[in-house]
């Protein structure tokens, strides 16, 4: 008999998180959420300094850690580009992101996929 109850429950509580799951997939998929999530980031501004990078990966992004902002992501090669101490810049309405380097200005278009996928649901 506890056999039986126990499969009941292990069904029942397996239904419940692919319920909670799927509403989660869909709220992530929706227009609105897609719209927030890019206009967030595009209305987000901040003026820091590099304050220290974790290398993690050879081929995917790294994560870079700034003082007074928030942490990113960024792509391999720019992530040997930059240096601890660096100027980052990102201005109020724009999708791009300013690295202040040693060697020179680098501008890194940072929301573009964001900005592909909600272009794509105005469509």
């Amino acid at each position: 008999m506890t056999k039986i109850n126990d499969k009941q429950i292990r069904i029942s509580v397996l239904g419940i998180f692919a319920v909670i799951f799927g509403l989660l997939i869909w709220f992530l998929s929706t227009t609105y959420f897609i719209k927030k999530d890019y206009l967030d980031f595009k209305n987000t501004e901040f003026k820091a300094t590099l304050f220290s990078k974790k290398d993690e990966h050879l081929i995917k992004g790294n994560k870079i850690y700034l003082k007074n902002g928030p942490q990113l992501i960024v792509q391999r090669e720019l992530f040997d580009k930059l240096n601890v101490g660096d100027s980052i810049i990102k201005k109020v309405n724009s999708d791009s992101i300013f690295f202040h380097t040693t060697s020179g200005v680098i501008i890194d278009d940072y929301n573009k996929f964001k900005r592909k996928k909600y272009l794509k649901t105005l469509k």
